[in-house]
């Protein structure tokens, strides 16, 4: 049962002992992950900060190992705040930093770690931290405690949640924590939910673009063509521009949206599984009412696919700063990217499909080598977007690729339309540690970094816990 008063109440007193090591001048650090969930769970933590007068910066990291928090620790500061990432390290903090730091996070913990001091975890408040709550609605509510001003920051946490595919209620709504954050967003008219297609660019793109850009679900012979688009919707007799200027989704009729879906409905069903991801293309739109209806600021989901482009093509400096407001020069460098990780991602996806030897079907197990075509940045979208193709929406997809000389990164992800019943977190921790790794993450997506002579064993490991 949630327990959305005892969260607060644990957040109002841990923001207070973090105010007070702010009015102190004390040196604070925010270290958080690099995709859009960790970029806007940091910049929330880190503009509450800010807005006390904190001596306060934000530092992105792709993992968190030993090592670095080795690093961290010879760095002198007074106190190390961790957002989205941390949770499966909690020894070697306390030993890096004796009881100076806080973890504020949403991945699976055991019921004793979540009881520690150091730590404020969704789970101990009944909140499911796959589903309800995500690391930027953790952090809304730490810098709502922190100060009722920072309820403007409610829009980064809609942001965080729709980017870690936490619309998972119905009509692919926001639930638990994350509505929380949303209904302030709204109250503050900030935000306003709609019904509507989900197409990438729905409100910013001409339509056969924002149909070519969709990647979730993969549309075979629609998603990055957009020739091949442009083509079908002609066909269809879907008018696409009105005078001179081409028409967006959001501008069509229902009729003319009728049109559309059947063009997207004939691609996907061409392949099985048609009719379940066409539902996934209807649901909640969540609109940034102050945000340039001409960027792809205004659609949360296009916010969280922006600063996952900066995150995993390694401008971290540049997402921060976007989600701090910067409306200009890096805003404008922030959609350079986007064009850039799109590229990445269809050429990623392109050799895959191109080369059948990387793809290993075990049962309702899918193994994907990607070393030396994916980078580790870029294994999570292509895992995610692998999934949401109708060839893979029934299994589990784990991809892996070289990560240095002598590791590998592991992303791994549960189709919407899998049979079974499977803990990607507690797969991946258990698989990794077996041979050496640290692995975690949440039931639907999870992560793992083991070592590179370990590669098989750990196969069979993840094999062995899919299939029971």
């Amino acid at each position: 049962m949630p327990n959305l008063e005892g969260l607060l109440a644990r957040c109002e007193s841990l923001s207070k002992d973090v105010l007070k090591l702010a009015s102190d001048g004390r040196k604070v650090i925010i270290v958080t992950h690099v995709d859009a969930d960790g970029l806007t769970s940091g910049s929330v933590v880190f503009s509450a900060l800010m807005r006390a007068g904190a001596n306060v910066i934000v530092r992105c990291v792709p993992d968190l190992d030993p090592k670095l928090i080795g690093e961290l620790a010879s760095q002198k500061y007074d106190f190390y705040i961790f957002t989205d990432l941390a949770s499966t390290l909690l020894a070697e903090l306390e030993e890096a930093f004796d009881g100076r730091f806080l973890v504020i996070d949403h991945h699976q913990l055991s019921d004793e770690d979540m009881r520690k001091p150091t730590v404020v975890n969704a789970w101990m408040y009944g909140y499911d931290g796959g589903r309800e709550a995500c690391s930027a609605s953790m952090a809304y509510i730490f810098a709502r405690s922190a100060s009722a001003s920072n309820r403007d920051l409610s829009v980064l946490a809609v942001v965080g949640a729709v980017a870690d595919k936490q619309d998972a209620g119905p009509g692919r709504s926001l639930t638990g924590l994350n509505r929380v954050s949303l209904e302030d967003a709204q109250a503050a008219g900030l935000v306003t939910a709609s019904k509507d297609l989900l197409f990438t660019g729905r409100e910013t793109r001409p339509i056969h673009e924002a149909v070519a850009l969709t990647s979730n679900p993969y549309m075979p012979g629609l998603t990055g063509s957009k020739d091949l688009v442009l083509s079908a919707l002609h066909q269809a007799g879907l008018r696409l521009k009105d005078g001179g200027s081409w028409r967006t989704i959001s501008s069509l009729d229902s009729a003319e949206k009728g049109k559309l879906t059947e063009v997207v409905a004939a691609s996907l069903g061409a392949t099985g599984g048609g009719t379940d991801a066409m539902a996934g293309l209807v649901g909640e739109v969540y609109t940034l009412e102050f945000e340039d209806a001409f960027t792809p600021l205004r659609d949360a989901r296009e916010f969280a696919t922006l600063l996952n482009a900066c995150g995993r093509m390694g401008v971290t400096g540049t997402g921060i700063a976007v989600c701090l407001g910067e409306r200009s020069g890096e805003l404008q460098s922030a959609m350079r990217t986007l064009t850039d990780y799109r590229v990445s991602l269809n050429r990623a996806l392109q050799g895959l499909v191109d080369d059948a030897s990387r793809v290993e079907k075990r049962g309702n197990l899918v193994l994907v080598g990607a070393g030396g075509l994916v980078g580790e940045k870029l294994l999570g979208p292509v895992a995610s977007i692998l999934t949401s193709s109708p060839g893979y929406r029934d299994k589990v997809v784990v991809a892996l690729t070289n990560s240095g000389d002598s590791e590998l990164k592991v992303s791994s992800r549960v189709g919407d339309l899998f049979a079974g019943s499977v803990n990607l977190g507690l797969v991946m921790r258990e698989a990794a540690e077996a041979v050496g790794g640290v692995g975690g993450g949440h039931t639907m997506a999870a992560g793992a970094k083991i070592p590179l002579s370990s590669a098989d064993s750990f196969r069979r490991l993840v094999a062995e816990r899919v299939s029971a």
